[in-house]
């Protein structure tokens, strides 16, 4: 690339920075982002029409720009695909210190979508289930993907999903299902016993992109004589694990995630 090239888009990546600043809370003027970028008026209004007819930017009616949507989607994918790419390490420290079977999970409208999974070497453990999903009410993933949902937003998600469940020990209704989630969310880990199956315990902890927002699940699963009577030490594990991830996610991609310890 020319370094004329370069230097264009170095200054437009400025420019975008400095919309993203706490200054610009509430969006810049053409003539308040020339003064803090020390450039010319006109100049910087160039460069704001490009990235506005880009969708990069948007413009208000009284004239203040902020980071438009577009921006916000392609930051959004990029953190899918970092995910997956510094998720399997994760995983497979995750199962070595647990010793049981770790799954990350995505929500898929109702159901929980299962998309890379490590297993523990365990003679017994839980089933693989990459590519399969499983009810949200009933499984630990299922909740810590439902985290950031208010109770109006789960009622009506779950308004025809037949309760109480296939396990047992599964919520009776969406309202037992909400006070086990209130309680989860407290703790920043969720866990189930004998909820999906009579046999199976679990924990879980959501991950975060960049912007805050969830954008899957880290869960460990295993046969409840195994896990049972662990679920409060492995979900703190778990929930350890999670934070590593939301970190590597948010830092620059050349930034290797912090390597975990012994606790994850």
């Amino acid at each position: 690339m020319a370094d004329a090239g370069r230097s264009t888009i170095a200054r437009l990546l400025v420019t975008m920075e400095t919309l993203s600043s706490s200054k610009a809370r509430n969006g810049l003027t053409v003539a308040e982002l020339a003064r803090e970028l020390r450039r010319d008026k006109s100049v910087v209004s160039r460069q704001l029409r490009l990235l506005v007819e880009l969708g990069l930017v948007e413009r208000s009616p009284e004239g203040h720009h902020r980071l438009g949507w577009r921006l916000f989607t392609l930051a959004a994918r990029a953190g899918d695909q970092r995910l997956l790419l510094l998720a399997p390490p994760v995983l497979r420290r995750l199962a070595d210190v647990t010793g049981e079977r770790v799954h990350l999970s995505v929500l898929h409208g109702r159901e929980v979508l299962t998309i890379l999974s490590e297993s523990s070497r365990q003679v017994i453990e839980a089933v693989g289930w990459v590519g399969r999903t499983s009810p949200v009410h009933c499984t630990s993933s299922g909740r810590a993907l439902l985290f950031d949902h208010a109770d109006d937003e789960i009622r009506q998600l779950l308004k025809d999903v037949p309760f109480p469940g296939p396990g047992p020990a599964a919520p009776k209704n969406v309202e037992d299902l909400l006070h086990r989630l209130h309680q989860d969310r407290l703790r920043g880990f969720s866990t189930v016993n004998g909820e999906f199956n009579k046999d199976l315990s679990g924990a879980a902890a959501p991950i975060r992109d960049f912007s805050g927002r969830i954008i899957a699940a880290l869960n460990v699963s295993a046969p409840s004589f195994r896990l049972g009577g662990r679920l409060s030490s492995v979900g703190q594990q778990v929930a350890s694990a999670a934070v590593l991830l939301t970190q590597a996610i948010s830092s620059a991609p050349d930034t290797p995630p912090p390597p975990p310890r012994n606790s994850i």
